[in-house]
C-alpha cells in the first residue's frame, strides 16, 4: 500500500509535537485504518492516519529520542494497539532536528522498528504484523530578516509533504515529512524476526487548500 492520507487532526498533532519539543526530538504512535479514498480523483485503498499520539515520557535529546519509562511506554503501546472504532496501530513517527536534519531513516531508527516488530509479534512463530509505517519529520528553526505573516502553509512534493509554521513575525519552523513502509520476516527461527526491506510511501493531505 503506497499511498498514505494524513487527516487534519493527525497532521496538526504531528507538526505541533515536533515544534513543541524542538530542539529535541519527539516520537509517538500513529493510529489509523485502511480506507477507500479518492487520490487524484480515482478511488484507491489507502492508509488513513487519524491520530498521532506523542509519547509524553520519552527521553528527548538533540540527536535522538528513546522510550524513557519502560512501563509507561508499554501502557501507551497497549492503549493504542487496542483502540476501538475501527482504528489500528499502524506505526510511529519521530523528528530529526537541526540544520542538517533530513527526512530519512537512520540505522538506529530501523533498530527501533525491529524492536517494535518483536513486541507486536511476541509469542508468534511467524509474524502476524509484518508491516510498520514510520513518518520522519525533519524540522529546522528559521529566523527571518523581514517580518512574515503568522500562519501555517503546506507544500506537496512527489512523495513528501512540507510545512512552514510561522509562530512570530521573525521566527518559524520548516518541516519536511516523509513516510516509509518497513517490512519484517521470520529469520529462520520461530519467534525471531528480521527486517525485510522498506519502501517510501506517498503522502497526501487532500484537505489542504493553499491561500
Amino acid at each position: 500500500m503506497e499511498n498514505v492520507v494524513i487527516d487534519p487532526a493527525c497532521f496538526i498533532g504531528l507538526v505541533t509535537s515536533a515544534v513543541e519539543a524542538y530542539n529535541r526530538e519527539t516520537h509517538g504512535f500513529l493510529i489509523g485504518a485502511e480506507r477507500a479514498r479518492k487520490i487524484r480523483r480515482a478511488p484507491q485503498d489507502v492508509a488513513v492516519l487519524k491520530a498521532a499520539y506523542p509519547l509524553q515520557t520519552a527521553d528527548r535529546k538533540v540527536n535522538w529520542v528513546s522510550n524513557g519509562n519502560g512501563r509507561a511506554f508499554e501502557r501507551a503501546r497497549r492503549a493504542v494497539a487496542n483502540a476501538k472504532g475501527g482504528l489500528d496501530l499502524l506505526g510511529g513517527y519521530h523528528s530529526h532536528t537541526g540544520s542538517d536534519a533530513r527526512a530519512g531513516l537512520s540505522p538506529l531508527d530501523l533498530d527501533y522498528i525491529l524492536d517494535e516488530f518483536h513486541a507486536m509479534n511476541r509469542g508468534m512463530t511467524d509474524p502476524v504484523n509484518d508491516r510498520w509505517l514510520e513518518l520522519v519529520l525533519a524540522i529546522r528553526r528559521r529566523e527571518y530578516r523581514r517580518p512574515r505573516e503568522i500562519r501555517w502553509s503546506l507544500s506537496h512534493y512527489p512523495r513528501k509533504l512540507g510545512a512552514r509554521v510561522v509562530l512570530k513575525p521573525n521566527v518559524g519552523f520548516d518541516i519536511t515529512m516523509a513516510g516509509y513502509w518497513v517490512y519484517c520476516q521470520r529469520n529462520g527461527r520461530p519467534g525471531a524476526f528480521e527486517l525485510a526491506g522498506r519502501d517510501e510511501a506517498r503522502l497526501h493531505a487532500p484537505w489542504f487548500e493553499p491561500r
